[in-house]
């Protein structure tokens, strides 16, 4: 997801932003995501924020904090299997809740999927596998009885 700038505020209410989406896949069984509070267009820091994957918290930038109005600083979550579960399939809205003065900066945004097999891939590789060793076995013992036949 690319660099996100929102709009600058001295005061509240503050907006909420949809940053962009993400496609969460069935068999998901790990999700990282991962950036930068700030960017390199402003090169500095962000107004205080939380950041949502769906309806999961992923990350908060308080006020007065390193991440505020400071240096572009990375921040990264790794979702627990609970939080992967509530997300659901399909595409999930990336949002940015503003909670201070000044405008939310977001440097880009990734998120790093690791797909579990399904207990009935598991299952068919397995079954493959097997049969492999078996057709395996057999032959070595074809060719074991052909040479002591070949022997007499």
């Amino acid at each position: 997801m690319p660099l996100f700038n929102g709009s600058y505020f001295t005061s509240g209410p503050f907006p909420t932003y949809v940053v962009g989406t993400f496609n969460i896949l069935p068999g998901d069984g790990a999700i990282t995501i991962s950036g930068t509070w700030g960017d390199t267009t402003f090169n500095n820091g962000t107004a205080g924020e939380d950041l949502y994957l769906g309806g999961v918290l992923v990350a908060q930038c308080i006020e007065f904090a390193a991440c505020w109005q400071g240096p572009i600083t990375p921040w990264s979550d790794t979702l627990t299997p609970a939080e992967i579960a509530s997300l659901g399939t399909g595409l999930v809205d990336f949002t940015a809740a503003q909670t201070s003065v000044y405008e939310v900066n977001l440097g880009p945004t990734t998120l790093d999927q690791t797909q579990v097999p399904e207990p009935g891939s598991l299952v068919l590789l397995g079954s493959g596998l097997a049969a492999v060793a078996l057709v395996t076995r057999l032959r070595k013992g074809r060719s074991l009885a052909a040479g002591l036949v070949g022997c007499r």
